[in-house]
């Protein structure tokens, strides 16, 4: 906005920083100058600078720093690190929220929710967001047990609250899984699982090192039972259904004995040990699955240097991003020729199969052949790219 704040504005905002302040968990408070824009939309650094924007960091009951942000003249625009939607209720006035008519007394013993008025607003926001921190603490648990414990390829840490997704290195030459937990659950199954840069060559070279030490492949394969594809055995980890290894008759007297509150388990019986369980923390379902445990940047023997994978048409391990602060992706595309095994970002790969005068386009895919070896590839094309 190119008017001013009044001075009913500066008044508010005061007397409500001086609650925010004494508010227990509150750490730190910041306030940033926002210089008025000209007609053009551009900054007039020559105008005087307001303060409408600001900064309030706290600590959770785990002793982890959170901040929020906010614009706050004309109207409050919240930014929230958190992992879902954050909903503020009806009666909060965002608009000129400086102008309603009301006092110190309806903060006076603490916040709650019938504190309304221009000198609670801003309190309770950090009220109701204390309140969502609180909710995702065993979310919060997870997310750190994973990034201490394992190498994490994406995102970088430290990785923002609202991130609930993690790319976890698996085999060294790039072979990882990303995992999306779910924030409502965080020890459930997760809501996605994407295997990248897994081929047969890599199942075979991780189940040969895990036969070889503990009797039993990774990915859940036996020594004796062959390699056992790892999107497979992971579903298999994920099912819900027990009892599906065994006949119809089994399956009915399981039931008969469900119903008559008979939960003895018979020798024949399967036990949840090999299947997914909120009992355990997601990494520990994972180590489960894999049979062994998985890369770790407590182990003196590893780095993640290993577990990282330049792109053979760009030559960098993450894309560059242009006009970003952000860190580009990791290469995700790969060659599925075991001579080759070549990585590739999905861009970069995309942009190379589009040149391709024979490449061919499938519904969202793009066929062509690799850079190097030629083998056949695919990728899924970008968004805004014409048809080939």
């Amino acid at each position: 906005s190119t008017t001013p704040p009044p001075l009913k504005y500066y008044s508010a905002l005061v007397r409500q920083l001086q609650v925010l302040q004494s508010m227990p968990n509150v750490t730190d408070i910041s306030l940033h100058k926002h210089h008025a824009t000209d007609t053009n939309g551009t900054n007039n650094q020559n105008a005087p600078a307001d303060l409408t924007q600001l900064s309030v960091t706290c600590l959770d009951g785990n002793k982890r720093s959170h901040t929020w942000h906010s614009e706050l003249y004309p109207s409050i625009v919240l930014t929230m690190d958190l992992p879902s939607e954050f909903v503020l209720e009806d009666k909060l006035r965002l608009e000129k929220w400086w102008e309603d008519g009301a006092d110190a007394s309806n903060l006076q013993g603490g916040i709650n929710d019938n504190s309304v008025g221009p000198l609670s607003v801003l309190p309770r926001i950090h009220h109701h967001f204390e309140q969502a921190l609180e909710k995702y603490q065993p979310l919060f648990e997870e997310l750190d047990d994973l990034d201490s414990h394992l190498w994490i390829l994406e995102p970088s840490l430290p990785a923002r609250r609202c991130s609930v997704e993690r790319r976890i290195a698996l085999w060294e030459g790039g072979a990882s899984m990303v995992i999306v937990l779910d924030p409502e659950n965080a020890r459930g199954i997760p809501v996605m699982v994407r295997f990248l840069g897994v081929t047969m060559a890599t199942m075979t070279a991780a189940a040969n090192a895990a036969a070889g030490t503990s009797g039993q492949g990774a990915g859940g394969g036996g020594a004796s039972g062959g390699v056992v594809d790892w999107r497979t055995s992971f579903a298999g980890f994920v099912s819900e259904d027990d009892e599906g290894t065994l006949d119809a008759s089994k399956k009915s007297q399981m039931k008969k004995n469900k119903s008559s509150g008979n939960q003895a388990p018979s020798d024949n019986e399967p036990t949840n040990s090999k299947r997914w369980s909120e009992e355990r923390s997601v990494r520990e379902n994972l180590e489960l699955w894999f049979g062994s445990p998985l890369p770790s940047p407590l182990s003196p023997s590893t780095e993640k240097s290993d577990f990282l994978v330049e792109c053979g048409i760009c030559y960098s391990h993450r894309l560059p991003m242009e006009d970003s602060s952000e860190e580009g992706p990791l290469p995700e595309a790969k060659c599925g020729n075991p001579s080759c095994n070549r990585h590739y970002h999905e861009s970069c790969l995309f942009e190379w199969l589009h040149s391709l005068p024979t490449a061919k386009v499938s519904f969202d895919r793009i066929f062509g052949s690799c850079p190097y070896c030629c083998e056949a590839v695919s990728v899924k094309i970008m968004n805004g790219a014409n048809n080939h």
